[in-house]
């Protein structure tokens, strides 16, 4: 009897910390975003945003996939979009670091690191459209999955310039935002205040 009592409080819990993987994200967010400030202060050091953004990637991908897995669904969209967004962290991450030490061309790696942002972009874009219930959550997937694939034509367009800059420093800053503001909302609900 106590061990379906300890079941249902183990449960509980996970329940309750559900909020937590949104607050990595968000600092997560925050470090590249302040990364990409220092850019703009002074443009003559070199930066490692992209490999901050794989790491974000990575880190969105697994926790991700996590949720994914424990929520019971008919498609297999969402693990999906979870699986590319953690092999694109992987390849954005470990992409720079060839490409800082010359062993990758520069043009390989920005088109690279294109596809993958675009890709995963349009996966955010797909699997909130289809998998989505709650408008809020669907507009918000929809606006960082276009500015995911704006991110990704900007830098095919203008390589690993201002512009890209621009356009990820946007991006990060809504995603941190976002994704403070959800933990906010998962922490208050699992606490059982409106």
């Amino acid at each position: 009897m106590s061990g379906v009592s300890t079941g249902g409080a183990t449960e509980a819990a996970k329940k309750n910390r559900k909020w937590v993987s949104y607050v990595i994200r968000g600092v997560t967010g925050v470090i590249i975003a302040v990364t990409l400030i220092q850019k703009f202060i002074s443009p003559e050091r070199a930066s490692n945003y992209p490999i901050y953004m794989g790491i974000y990637f990575l880190a969105n991908g697994m926790l991700s996939l996590k949720e994914a897995r424990s929520t019971p669904t008919k498609t297999k969209g969402p693990i999906l979009a979870a699986l590319t967004s953690t092999v694109g962290g992987l390849l954005l991450a470990f992409g720079y670091l060839l490409y800082s030490r010359e062993l990758v061309s520069a043009n390989f790696y920005v088109y690279g690191f294109s596809v993958i942002v675009i890709l995963v972009g349009l996966l955010q874009i797909h699997h909130a459209v289809k998998m989505t219930p709650h408008p809020i959550l669907k507009r918000a997937h929809l606006v960082f999955g276009f500015l995911e694939v704006l991110l990704g034509i900007v830098v095919a367009v203008f390589s690993l310039d201002w512009q890209a800059d621009a356009v990820a420093l946007v991006w990060v800053v809504l995603v941190s935002v976002y994704m403070f503001y959800v933990a906010h909302v998962l922490r208050n609900t699992s606490a059982g205040r409106p």
